[in-house]
C-alpha cells in the first residue's frame, strides 16, 4: 500500500515537550519521564507540548501522564471552535493564523489547549510559531510557577491574539503598499487581482476569528468555573474584551480593502477622464487642421492660389506653427504630458 507522503513539519508519531516552571528554582525543560504530575506542587507549573499526527494519537500521548477520559480527540476534529469541561479539566480549539505574502493569504493551525491542576496541555498537528517562541524565549527565573495553570492558560489566549493583531498589521502592510501603487503618477495595472486576493484572505481571517466566539463567551460568562479565583475570572474576562477588539481590528482591515478599491475606482476613473481629454484636444486640433484645408480648398480666385508652391508651404507652415502652438498650451495646461 502506498502511504501518502506527510509535510515536513507533521511528525509520524507523537513529539512531547515538557517545560517545568519552577517558583523556587529554575524553571527546566524536562523528559516525558521525568513528569509526576501527582508531585507537582503548588509552586510549580507543568506545561506539556504535544505534536501529533492525528486525533487517535492524542490518547496515547496523554496516556503516559495518567491523563485519561479528556475529549481533546473529537475537538481536534471539530471544524470550528469548540470548548469542555470535565471534573477538575476544561479546555477548548482555538486556530492560530499565518499571513503568507508570497500568495497573500491567510492560512490557519489548529491546536488544543486542555487545563487541569497545575498542569497545561497544548496538542497540535503542525507547529505553532507563538508556543515555539514561548518555548525559546522562556525565562529560567521567570517564577511563573506561581500562577495557576488557569492563569497561564489565560496567558496563551492573550498571546493567540496577539497572533492575530500581528495578521492584521501584515496585511495591512500589504493594502498600504498597493495603494501607493495604486497612486502612482501612472496607473499601469488595474490591480483587480491583488484586491481579489486581498478581500478573500481577510474573509478567511474573519471566519477563522470568528470561530472563536463560542470559547470567548464561554470564559466570560460567571457559570463558566464558578469556583474559580476573583483574579483568574478577571484574567479570563480581559482576554475576552481583548478578542472583541481583535474582532473590530479584522472588521476594520475589510474596510480597508473596500477603502483599496473604491481608491482603485477613482484612479481609473482619472484615467479616462484624462484619455477623453486628449482625445478632444486631438480632435479638435486635427479639425482645426481640416477647416484650414477646406478654406484653402475653395474654388475661388484668390492671389494665395498664384503663388504656386511658395504658397502650398507657407500654409503647411502655418499649419504646423498652428500644432505646435496648440501642443505648448496643452503641456502648460496639464492638457498632455
Amino acid at each position: 500500500m502506498k502511504h501518502e507522503k506527510l509535510p515536513a513539519d507533521v511528525p509520524e508519531s507523537p513529539q512531547t515537550r515538557i517545560l517545568l516552571f519552577d517558583a523556587e528554582g529554575e524553571d527546566r525543560e524536562i523528559k516525558p519521564g521525568e513528569l509526576d504530575l501527582a508531585r507537582v506542587s503548588q509552586n510549580e507549573l507543568a506545561w506539556i507540548d504535544i505534536r501529533v499526527h492525528d486525533a487517535s494519537q492524542i490518547a496515547e500521548a496523554l496516556c503516559q501522564f495518567g491523563i485519561e477520559g479528556l475529549p481533546l480527540a473529537s475537538l481536534m476534529d471539530h471544524q470550528n471552535g469548540a470548548w469542555f469541561t470535565q471534573r477538575d479539566w476544561f479546555g477548548a480549539r482555538a486556530i492560530a493564523p499565518t499571513w503568507d505574502a508570497t500568495h497573500e493569504t491567510f492560512s490557519g493551525a489548529a491546536w488544543l489547549l486542555a487545563v487541569g491542576p497545575n498542569v497545561v496541555v497544548t496538542v497540535h498537528r503542525r507547529r505553532i510559531a507563538f508556543l515555539e517562541d514561548v518555548f525559546a524565549n522562556e525565562d529560567p527565573d521567570s517564577r511563573v510557577g506561581k500562577i495557576s495553570a488557569d492563569s497561564f492558560a489565560a496567558a496563551l489566549l492573550d498571546r493567540l491574539l496577539t497572533t492575530y493583531f500581528d495578521a492584521v498589521d501584515a496585511f495591512e502592510e500589504r493594502v498600504d503598499r498597493l495603494e501607493v501603487e495604486i497612486l502612482e503618477p501612472t496607473l499601469r495595472y488595474t490591480h483587480l487581482p491583488s484586491l481579489r486576493r486581498l478581500r478573500r484572505a481577510v474573509s478567511i481571517l474573519r471566519r477563522q476569528l470568528s470561530a472563536h466566539r463560542e470559547v470567548f463567551d464561554t470564559f466570560s460568562r460567571p457559570d463558566f468555573q464558578p469556583d474559580q479565583d476573583d483574579k483568574v475570572e478577571k484574567q479570563f474576562r480581559s482576554v475576552s474584551l481583548r478578542y472583541e477588539r481583535a474582532v473590530d481590528a479584522v472588521e476594520n482591515a475589510r474596510d480597508l480593502v473596500v477603502g483599496s478599491y473604491e481608491l482603485l475606482s477613482t484612479r481609473l476613473s482619472q484615467r479616462t477622464n484624462e484619455t477623453m481629454r486628449l482625445l478632444t484636444f486631438v480632435t479638435v486640433l486635427l479639425g482645426s487642421l481640416a477647416v484650414i484645408a477646406g478654406m484653402l480648398g475653395m474654388n475661388f480666385r484668390a492671389g494665395i492660389f498664384d503663388t504656386g508652391s511658395e504658397g502650398f508651404w507657407t500654409a503647411a507652415g502655418l499649419m504646423a506653427l498652428l500644432v505646435l502652438v496648440a501642443l505648448l498650451i496643452a503641456r502648460w495646461r496639464g492638457w498632455w504630458k
